[in-house]
């Protein structure tokens, strides 16, 4: 369970904090932007999520604009959710580590040239140097079927999911977690469209929030940004993200590009009062 949750900036990017000695997962917010044409300084890459865990470097999602750009980003191994470009089109040349991905998402990817492909079973724990994935079905494409990854180890729990029209029995798939990322694509007003009795498109910020709240998530950093948010001004958006998650008893909060997290097992630093509100007021 997460404890101690700070807002730091370090040179150009924000960092979301918690400080300890022990095993770590460290989270980088790559990109935050969804399938749109507009970009911002904050929202400027295709939605991508970077692990690091002692000496691995696992990247979820790679979309088109991660092309060409792998070899500086050098992860140990890309895990997919689904196959739209902007989550996997950084893989059409190919890549120079393992891939992870369901067995549809594999087919659908089968002429590019990946040549080690690894596959993700749907609810069944996978290790992935020294991290556990267990991926989830949700509704958003028929034609791209997706998952959400369930992540966890020593250092802490988080669900990634930055493309949902519905997560089936959220309240099963985020039991105990200490933090959901989640779809930033609207804030209130609902994507979702049905098709063929499946939901297809994106869920609200609202709607994931309630989600998170009957399954008591005390956290939730939304990703993977639309229109609304990204054209809009940040501070305005962020309170209006924090709003949300207060109605809920959520620390609710919109990722950035380069935005990192720091997970930890245990034996949190102390830190002085005064201090920790500095921090908090600079980044309200």
């Amino acid at each position: 369970m997460l404890d101690g949750l700070l807002r730091m900036r370090k040179q150009n990017a924000v960092w979301w904090q918690i400080v300890a000695k022990n095993d770590v997962l460290e989270l980088t917010f790559l990109g935050t932007r969804g399938e749109i044409e507009i970009r911002s300084r904050r929202h400027h890459q295709h939605s991508a999520l970077l692990i690091v865990h002692k000496k691995a470097r696992i990247m979820i999602d790679c979309g088109a604009d991660w092309l060409g750009r792998l070899p500086t980003l050098a992860p140990t191994a890309i895990v997919l959710t689904h196959a739209h470009l902007d989550h996997a089109g950084g893989l059409i040349h190919g890549v120079p580590c393992p891939v992870y991905a369901t067995s549809e998402t594999q087919r659908l990817l089968a002429r590019w040239p990946v040549h080690d492909r690894r596959k993700m079973p749907l609810a069944r724990a996978v290790i992935i140097d020294g991290v556990r994935f267990k991926a989830y079905r949700v509704e958003h494409s028929i034609r791209a079927p997706a998952v959400g990854y369930r992540v966890s180890a020593k250092a802490g729990s988080f669900f990634y999911l930055p493309d949902v029209a519905d997560l089936p029995d959220a309240a099963t798939a985020l039991r105990g977690i200490g933090m959901y990322i989640g779809d930033g694509a609207t804030l209130q007003r609902s994507m979702v469209r049905m098709k063929h009795g499946i939901s297809i498109g994106h869920a609200s910020i609202a709607t994931q929030l309630e989600w998170c709240a009957k399954a008591h998530v005390p956290r939730a950093i939304f990703t993977h940004c639309g229109s609304a948010i990204v054209s809009s001004n940040a501070r305005a958006m962020g309170a209006i993200v924090r709003n949300l998650g207060r109605g809920h008893g959520i620390d609710a909060r919109l990722a950035s590009d380069s935005d990192r997290l720091r997970l930890v097992a245990s034996s949190v630093e102390k830190r002085p009062r005064a201090r920790l509100k500095e921090l908090e007021n600079r980044n309200c």
